[in-house]
């Protein structure tokens, strides 16, 4: 029986049972609080609270068992054959048959069950059974034993578009990228192009606002970072043509070991170069360490050999990959909303009108946070955070000092130190595009966080005098309950105004996780976007290292099927429960009656997110896979 198969039967068992028990407790007193983790206890005290929800949790589990059928087509359509190891077999097997590539394999079953069969089988030991099959197998059935076709590596970098599936057209479609796409691994100057441009236009759905204007307040750092190359680096510092991707979080923690082969984050450091006329960005210097800092490495495009640039690149990739996926999405998108739909859940009346208003974008989440944590080596993707307990430690870290207002665009770009003219050639924000998406979708949401606030309480002193309110802001706060530091006082309207927006825009965004221009060509090309690198050495910037050994540090056939496991679930699934209703954005309104004027603000949304899907995905506009709460 297929492992899902059983979860679900286990989860199926255990939800009824807890079912049962919340039948029975209704009857004695309802279950009132949502609680959560006590991770303070276990050293976790910087970062907002898990809440967790059992009856919703048990759900989730199921619902994932059940979105495994809804992309099996998808998978199906991995269909396309691919010459690996001396064997040709389709996508779907390398990515997802973990049988041996050993040709002797159906040799060495026969020989298996005739020693089973035998008198003497119920006498040998596991130890002598390894004898006996040794001693039988030819040299050409022992030279692969334990290969399976989930644990090789590429030979071509064009065998990287195995992961683009013949369903829905997605591999015809794509295939005049290929090209392009695979060149970054054999051609340094590809490389160096490509790298800016891939983030700045596909890094949605992983929330890639990372990018900071350097400054004279990064000198001493960075003189001290790059001192080796700081001569190349003087000129454009001093002309403030410079950037970086400070990624050096991750050298807080060694590769893990996983299924047999390394899982590697770098921490990283790259410099960009803006050319002062055409805008244009280009890396020309990247750091690159483990958690042994002497054993980092500084590499520059004038001085690495042409290899060495090409895995300095691959390096940064990966790190901006794992920081999109666990930081950018997970952290601002899931970890910090949790915890205030919590207090929200404990401290507000469902008849109240912040519940009329949040209570449909706030089914889910919590659930699903919680079976990601206990399902995790089951369904999150193939990074080097290989357990909660070191996502945990990550999320922390990333934790400190953080503030809750931090993770709004226009805050991270005044931080960032980024001007828009900068980055706008014909329109604000073209030559960063993702900058532009988000804050189309943070407008929309701060537009119907105020018309709300601004029909719900007609006073600043409406807004102190509203106890609910104010109990769920300090509830949130405090480090006991929410621990969601930086929250406002409620002092009045635009201090409620502030978090609703906040609060609203971080589901919104995470909805264009599900729409397949975020998750399909670009980021399901692996090199694109690494989970991990499967080798932790660093190499000297002299080093020539041949296209066998750049190809040996990408993800192998089996991670490259864990991560389309990850993105099929965003992209081949159906939302549980759409933004915009499926019979018109007028249906499933949140308040009464219908000609509630906060109604009207709800529709002017529905069709601001409307208009963003048209124009974000021209070739595929999927009204409805947006989703009204975070659910994956």
């Amino acid at each position: 029986m297929e492992t899902w198969k059983i979860i679900l039967i286990v989860v199926g068992a255990v939800g009824l049972i807890i079912a049962a028990y919340y039948i029975v407790k209704s009857f004695i007193g309802e279950v009132t609080r949502v609680r959560h983790l006590n991770l303070q206890k276990r050293g976790f005290t910087q970062m907002p609270a898990v809440p967790f929800i059992l009856t919703e949790t048990i759900a989730t589990a199921v619902k994932l068992g059940l979105r495994t059928q809804q992309n099996k087509m998808a998978k199906q359509g991995l269909c396309n054959e691919y010459h690996l190891d001396g064997t040709t077999r389709t996508a779907l097997t390398f990515m997802y048959d973990n049988d041996s590539v050993d040709p002797g394999k159906d040799e060495r079953e026969d020989l298996v069950n005739t020693l089973k069969r035998s008198n003497e089988a119920a006498f040998i030991s596991d130890i002598m059974l390894d004898a006996h099959l040794k001693q039988a197998a030819s040299p050409k059935m022992s030279d692969k034993t334990g290969t399976t076709f989930t644990q090789l590596f590429m030979e071509d970098p064009k065998q990287f578009a195995m992961s683009w599936t013949n369903f829905g057209g997605l591999y015809h479609a794509s295939e005049p990228l290929l090209e392009s796409y695979a060149s970054i691994l054999t051609d340094a100057n590809a490389a160096s192009e490509q790298f800016w441009p891939m983030i700045a236009e596909h890094g949605m759905a992983y929330n890639l606002l990372m990018l900071q204007k350097i400054g004279t307040s990064d000198e001493n750092d960075l003189k001290s970072l790059f001192a080796e190359v700081w001569t190349e680096l003087e000129t454009p510092f001093q002309a403030g043509e410079l950037y970086g991707i400070d990624l050096r979080i991750f050298s807080q923690w060694d590769a893990s070991q996983v299924k047999d082969f390394e899982r590697w984050t770098p921490g990283s450091y790259t410099i960009l170069r803006r050319d002062p006329v055409t805008k244009k960005l280009t890396p020309v210097a990247v750091y690159v360490t483990g958690k042994i800092a002497t054993d980092a490495k500084v590499y520059t495009r004038a001085t690495a050999t042409d290899s060495a640039w090409i895995f300095a690149l691959m390096a940064a990739r990966t790190s901006v990959t794992v920081y999109g996926i666990w930081l950018g999405h997970v952290y601002h998108w899931h970890i910090v909303s949790a915890p205030l739909q919590m207090t929200l859940f404990n401290e507000v009346e469902k008849n109240h009108p912040l519940r009329q208003l949040l209570d449909p974008q706030s089914n889910s989440l919590i659930g699903f946070n919680d079976t990601l944590l206990l399902l995790w080596s089951t369904i999150g993707p193939p990074t080097s955070f290989s357990s909660p307990e070191l996502f945990l430690q990550l999320t922390n870290s990333f934790a400190t000092n953080r503030n809750f207002f931090d993770d709004d665009p226009l805050v991270a770009i005044d931080k960032l130190g980024l001007d828009y003219k900068d980055f706008t050639e014909t329109t604000d924000w073209d030559l960063y595009p993702i900058v532009a998406d988000l804050l189309e979708i943070w407008s929309a949401s701060a537009k119907f966080a105020g018309d709300f606030v601004d029909h719900t309480y007609a006073t600043d002193e409406a807004v102190i005098l509203d106890g609910q309110l104010q109990n769920w802001m300090t509830q949130s706060g405090l480090t006991s309950e929410g621990n969601v530091r930086g929250l406002p006082a409620m002092g009045g309207r635009d201090a409620l105004k502030q978090v609703l927006s906040s609060i609203i825009y971080r589901v919104a965004a995470h909805g264009n996780s599900r729409q397949f221009k975020s998750l399909s060509a670009a980021l399901c090309f692996v090199p694109n976007y690494p989970p991990c690198l499967q080798d932790s050495r660093i190499p000297s910037p002299t080093e020539t290292l041949s296209l066998a050994q750049i190809l040996r540090y990408m993800p192998n056939t089996g991670t490259i099927g864990e991560m389309m496991t990850f993105y099929y679930i965003f992209t081949y699934s159906a939302p549980y429960v759409p933004l915009i209703p499926l019979y018109g954005k007028d249906q499933d309104l949140y308040f009464e009656p219908a000609s509630d004027p906060r109604n009207a603000a709800l529709i002017e949304f529905r069709e601001s997110i409307e208009q963003f899907i048209r124009k974000y995905d021209k070739d595929a506009p999927l009204i409805h896979q947006w989703p009204v709460s975070i659910e994956t």
